[in-house]
This record gives structure tokens, sequence and C-alpha cells, in this order.
């Protein structure tokens, strides 16, 4: 099954095209942790550019499976 991961901060958004292909939507929300942790580990300043942003796993039908921030709220 196919799932795209969107970015969102309820004003804008970055849509995910292509999407990836998982086996079940727990393997969705994996890969979107990774993703997640990649961008955090990537970047240092990545928690004040991302606030407010969260990923929003979407499966083939649009349905909203998950909604996770990318920053988290603990840390500010």
């Amino acid at each position: 099954m196919r799932y795209y991961f969107h970015l969102t901060n309820g004003h804008d958004a970055i849509r995910d095209e292509e999407g990836t292909e998982v086996s079940d939507p727990q393997a969705a929300l994996s890969s979107a942790m990774e993703a997640i942790e990649e961008l955090r580990a990537s970047d240092p300043s990545y928690s004040q550019d991302w606030v407010g942003w969260r990923l929003e796993v979407v499966d083939s039908s649009g349905r909203l499976v998950q909604s996770l921030p990318l920053v988290d709220s603990a840390s500010h």
C-alpha cells in the first residue's frame, strides 16, 4: 500500500506527490518517525525552523492515518 508524508503547519503545506510503498500502516508510521529523526539529526537549527509543523501520514485514499509533530513540544 502507498502512503504519503505531507508536511503542514496549518497554513502552508509541502505535499509528498510520490509517496512510499510499505506493507501496512505500522510500517508507514515507522518510516515517518525515521524521516523526522533524520531531519532532526541533519540540521542543528531544525527545532526553530519547524516549530508548529507536523508530518501527516495519509493513505492512498487520502485518509489521514497519523499526524506527528516535527518538533517535540517537551523540548520547547
